[in-house]
């Protein structure tokens, strides 16, 4: 353990371990309020992937993993001010307790690094499922080098924290025996919160043309990029944390006081990093009781005889185990009326499928064809396609829709439940 020079410990009041002045209880409370809530996103974000789009990933297995470390990180956070005196100036700290103190701190630091990283690494491999049917090629090897260097990184400073010291267990010893080495730890934290700001800024910048590129609605696009622009308030927290992490272990030696706002800053960060890689996957989940908010979906309609169809679409991202009549007083005698119209949500673009009632499969994982596919359309379908997308007006009971899951498409679209890992 680095010990504060004589001068500085001779000069510090006398400790008191029965009635101390702490920081109070904002630590456990800022992460109760922030993982509570971070934990129902996260989750909402699995039963979003597990059982609406059916398209879980890499990136949902990644956060996870961080979601794990980050309430590993919290716990001991908590721990660590409640029980240990993490909250209290350094000289009221009863020395068998600075061990115990020094083991939190370190794993702490460790448990960041790794949560931060696996959850940037998530959002940087959700953007990467977003063109993987595309023509971004520049914007893939951009995430693929980002993902390199956060890991790097993340990587790097843990094997130096744990090993900063020779032997290991030199850094919470307060008087270690035999000889040993150390390194500057607060020299070492905080050039990683260095880094740490500069992958915050990258994994929130990065994301931004991509999405403004995509042929998305106007409002979708603005959207999409107010949620990426929340990880500005995660810039912030870490710029936050990195002044606290030079105060406390830099220039000040008093690190369990001065490092407190650490702790808090930390948290927040973490939070909101979770909160911001879940929140476009969580999409379909919304569009499901508001649907008439984010759907982008077109009414069919006759453009070629200029006929004018009152439907109504049955909103779902589900699978689509039950479906509603669609009911037409306009269709011409002999029309089959039972045509369900489907409009489902992935991610971040919604399309419409219609098939005939007497159809078996629907929903999720089948292709939307009729019994006469390869029929030719007549001049009375009104045929429009769109990244994609195929939208034939159901003037004949023998047309056919297909949404980006069918393979007769022409084109193909990023946002496919489908896409490729």
């Amino acid at each position: 353990m680095k010990l504060p020079p004589a001068d500085i410990v001779n000069s510090w009041p006398t400790p008191n371990y029965i009635d101390p002045p702490t920081r109070g209880h904002g630590v456990l409370v800022v992460n109760i309020v922030c993982f509570a809530f971070t934990f129902l996103v996260v989750c909402l974000r699995l039963y979003t992937r597990l059982w609406i789009t059916c398209s879980a990933g890499i990136d949902d297995l990644l956060i996870v993993i961080g979601l794990v470390f980050a309430i590993a990180m919290v716990t001991i956070t908590s721990i660590a001010t409640e029980n240990w005196g993490m909250n209290r100036h350094v000289w009221d700290i009863e020395l068998v307790k600075l061990v115990t103190v020094q083991k939190l701190n370190l794993s702490f630091q460790i448990l960041f690094s790794l949560a931060s990283c696996f959850t940037k690494i998530s959002l940087l491999w959700f953007c990467r499922r977003l063109i993987a049917n595309s023509n971004f090629g520049m914007y893939n090897r951009a995430f693929i080098l980002a993902i390199v260097f956060v890991g790097a990184s993340s990587l790097l400073f843990t094997l130096v924290s744990i090993f900063q010291c020779s032997p290991v267990r030199a850094y919470w010893q307060i008087s270690p025996t035999g000889s040993y080495h150390c390194m500057n730890d607060g020299a070492i934290v905080f050039s990683a919160s260095v880094i740490n700001i500069f992958t915050d800024f990258l994994v929130t910048a990065l994301p931004m043309p991509l999405i403004w590129s995509l042929k998305l609605p106007t409002r979708q696009r603005l959207a999409v990029i107010s949620i990426f622009a929340l990880g500005v308030v995660v810039n912030v927290a870490g710029s936050v944390r990195t002044v606290y992490v030079w105060k406390s272990m830099v220039v000040g030696y008093d690190a369990t006081w001065l490092g407190w706002p650490v702790l808090i800053a930390a948290a927040v960060e973490i939070s909101l990093g979770l909160i911001c890689s879940s929140a476009p996957a969580l999409r379909p989940l919304i569009a499901a009781f508001l649907p008439r908010l984010l759907s982008s979906t077109r009414n069919i309609s006759s453009s070629y005889n200029q006929r004018n169809r009152s439907h109504k679409l049955w909103y779902s991202t589900g699978r689509s185990r039950n479906s509603r009549v669609v009911t037409d007083e306009l269709h011409q005698p002999g029309y089959n009326s039972d045509r369900f119209e489907i409009m489902r949500t992935i991610e971040m673009e919604s399309w419409t499928e219609s098939r005939l009632a007497s159809h078996d499969k629907m929903g999720h994982g089948y292709d939307i064809t009729s019994n006469n596919h390869s029929r030719t359309p007549t001049p009375t379908d009104s045929i429009e396609i769109k990244r994609g997308m195929v939208h034939v007006s159901p003037a004949s009971a023998g047309s056919s829709v297909s949404g980006p899951g069918d393979t007769h498409s022409p084109t193909s679209s990023p946002f496919d439940d489908r896409q490729s890992r």
